[in-house]
């Protein structure tokens, strides 16, 4: 009968002589500092699960691109790398978002409301003295060019220019825009 020895737990880099070193680097890393780098991922990411996903994408990335120096540190080059794969699904997140926002239909304006702003206009209108008040309505009521007003009202361009202005700022002063 023979007799069984206990075995002994070794090293890895013991157990495993005649593999490439880089595997026993990558060994060692997922022991012991792999739940390091996906906290420390987690906290660029904001998630876990994108967090997981980026550590795993940068560590497929070092095993499979062979021409890459080997880093001198495994644990910090992955931190790098996953963090910056994070922040880039991140932003493609955030531009998708913003895409969708903008290809969203505005809601409907509620007629009560937009009645209540045009007597609000009208009522401001009137406070104006009587030319530029005609200027204001042809121009951005009735979509009049500055040439045709002028030729309506017998007046020169510049006029017309003026009257506008002034009537830009007394409305904003009345409406409180």
């Amino acid at each position: 009968m023979t007799a069984i020895s206990p075995t002994v737990s070794r090293p890895v880099t013991e157990a495993l002589p005649r593999l490439d070193p880089r595997l026993v680097d990558v060994a060692d890393f997922l022991r012991g500092e792999y739940p390091r780098v996906v906290a420390t991922v987690r906290a660029v990411a904001g998630d876990h699960d994108t967090a997981v996903d980026a550590v795993h994408e940068a560590l497929v990335q070092l095993l499979t691109d062979l021409q890459r120096d080997w880093p001198r540190n495994v644990a910090a080059w992955l931190t790098v790398v996953a963090c910056n794969r994070a922040r880039d699904v991140r932003r493609r997140e955030a531009v998708g978002r913003r895409v969708v926002d903008r290809l969203r239909p505005a809601p409907p304006e509620d007629p009560v409301d937009r009645v209540g702003r045009d007597l609000d206009v009208l009522a401001a209108l009137d406070t104006l003295p009587p030319r530029m008040r005609a200027v204001c309505v042809l121009h951005y009521l009735e979509d009049r060019s500055v040439r045709d007003i002028a030729n309506e009202l017998a007046i020169s361009t510049g006029t017309v220019k003026t009257q506008l202005h002034r009537a830009r700022i007394a409305l904003a002063r009345l409406l409180g825009t």
